[in-house]
């Protein structure tokens, strides 16, 4: 979908403006005479539920009415459902070009910019896959939305909206692309467009080299694999020397479970297992696109196959991981935490002043808090607060979870340092207290477990079954928080 920004009038005669309403409550004196101009009766008979809509068609134009529910019962995450709506309605209605006036948006009363809400929900909403497609068919959302708008700085405003729903796409689009393309080199490659058309620094490391700086973790989950694993480096300001925010992302471009092997059933979904590594690379599409979030931002990749072969771990087998640690792997299919293990070790070099890993880590997440929410769990309660409240603006949600010291206790070796599973009860928690052995000393720390809400089965609200693109969002506003604008969406 074409998002752009008009001032004339005169460009809606060939689309159909976009207008909402709630339920049980009449528009007010500048949106009746906005639907007048166009021939429209302010007294139209539209309930204005949640998920309705009509097409009204008049002299001066068409209208599509768009219902959002309650006015006490609505939220952004309601308001970004009813642009998805309106996006669906309008492709079943064939509407190849849609109009929306920000200051009809504006007096919604919902929030700031709520235009731009708009628009990023407008750009997901008409996302499709169709890569793969011998025959892609019809576009089946409009071609274009047309903001109109007085604001002086809308265009650039706009401008960076669309960069976080490019983000987001670019994280969709890596998850859905299946395991024979989508391998490690292939995320490198993508890594190495962003790094030369943004100036992003870049460094990528293949299997020796890995070795060769003593991660014995991540490199006992590629050892059955003939897929050449890799390492990641990305960089938004190279050269700096300021403290920068580091992002690690699990990048398991296809979980078997390894030796452990996982049941067949939905198994194909596991070229997801890479969601936390798309999510940064599509942070740093947006930090490209939006000329960069005003801090240093550093992403770390592991990228590897999990399969077995000849040459995989086995269970029972001890590695030794870059920070001298030793580990029993009891389980191969708990192969995330041990490539991270590695990464956050290494990040000790760039001493960050936060460390974040995301990571589709625990069915035990899933089973906890469903695929709607994902679980932070922090070493300070600020950070937490921060990515709580950075994801709460964007419609992602996170809850807390305990890093006692007693979880840590089970995770205690006898045969090396660590175990990498515990309990089965518990088991998103002793992941996390696992990971937290390999946080540099003095580093605040966060892991966020999105293994419910990195992939959906829905064909609903702003989204379609597969990848999400979640956390590129929430790691942007996370960003713009350091940056010294807390309390803003980061448009």
């Amino acid at each position: 979908m074409n998002i752009h920004v008009f001032r004339d009038g005169g460009e809606l005669k060939d689309a159909v403006l976009l207008m909402f309403r709630f339920e049980g409550k009449g528009w007010d004196k500048a949106d009746q005479d906005r639907a007048r101009r166009v021939g429209l009766d302010p007294e139209i008979s539209f309930s204005g539920k949640a998920g309705r809509t009509r097409l009204c068609s008049a002299a001066g134009g068409t209208c599509l009415l768009v219902g959002l529910g309650k006015a006490d019962d609505l939220d952004l995450e309601g308001f970004r459902a009813a642009v998805g709506t309106a996006v669906r309605a309008a492709a079943s209605q064939e509407i190849a070009s849609l109009a929306v006036a920000s200051d009809h948006l504006d007096r919604l009363e919902l929030a700031d910019d709520l235009t731009l809400e708009c628009v990023v929900a407008a750009r997901l909403a008409s996302y499709r896959f169709v890569a793969f497609k011998s025959d892609p068919g019809e576009e089946d959302c409009p071609a274009s939305l047309a903001v109109w708008s007085g604001e002086a700085d809308m265009e650039a405003k706009v401008a960076r909206a669309l960069a976080v729903a490019d983000g987001a796409a670019l994280a969709r689009d890596l998850v859905n692309t299946p395991a024979n393309v989508a391998t490690p080199e292939y995320l490198a490659g993508v890594a190495r467009d962003l790094a030369e058309k943004f100036g992003f620094g870049v460094q990528v490391y293949g299997p020796e080299e890995i070795v060769g700086m003593g991660m014995g973790s991540f490199a006992s989950v590629f050892r059955g694999s003939d897929t050449p694993a890799r390492f990641i480096v990305l960089d938004s300001m190279p050269g700096s020397d300021a403290k920068p925010l580091v992002f690690v992302g699990k990048g398991v471009t296809f979980d078997t479970g390894g030796i452990s092997l996982k049941p067949s059933a939905k198994m194909h979904e596991m070229k997801g297992d890479m969601a936390g590594a798309a999510a940064i690379l599509g942070l740093f599409k947006t930090l490209g696109q939006a000329g960069g979030g005003g801090r240093r931002v550093v992403g770390l990749l592991p990228c590897t196959e999990n399969v077995p072969g000849s040459r995989a771990t086995k269970p029972g087998d001890v590695v030794t991981a870059m920070n001298g640690k030793t580990i029993e792997i009891l389980n191969t299919d708990a192969e995330g935490r041990l490539i991270l293990a590695d990464a956050l070790a290494y990040s000790e070099r760039f001493e960050p002043e936060i460390l974040v890993d995301l990571a589709t880590l625990t069915g035990a997440c899933l089973v906890a808090l469903g695929t709607k929410v994902a679980a932070v769990f922090s070493t300070t309660a600020e950070l937490d607060q921060r990515i709580r409240e950075s994801g709460s603006r964007v419609g992602e949600r996170f809850w807390p979870m305990p890093l006692w010291k007693e979880y840590g206790v089970p995770l205690k070796g006898e045969v090396a340092d660590l175990k990498n599973i515990a309990t089965r009860e518990g088991g998103a928690i002793y992941a996390a207290m696992f990971l937290k052995n390999f946080v540099p000393e003095g580093v605040d720390w966060a892991h966020l477990d999105i293994a419910g809400p990195a992939w959906t089965d829905e064909n609903a609200s702003i989204f379609r079954p597969g990848g999400t693109g979640f956390g590129v969002r929430t790691l942007w506003e996370l960003v713009d928080a350091y940056a010294g604008q807390e309390g803003e969406t980061a448009f």
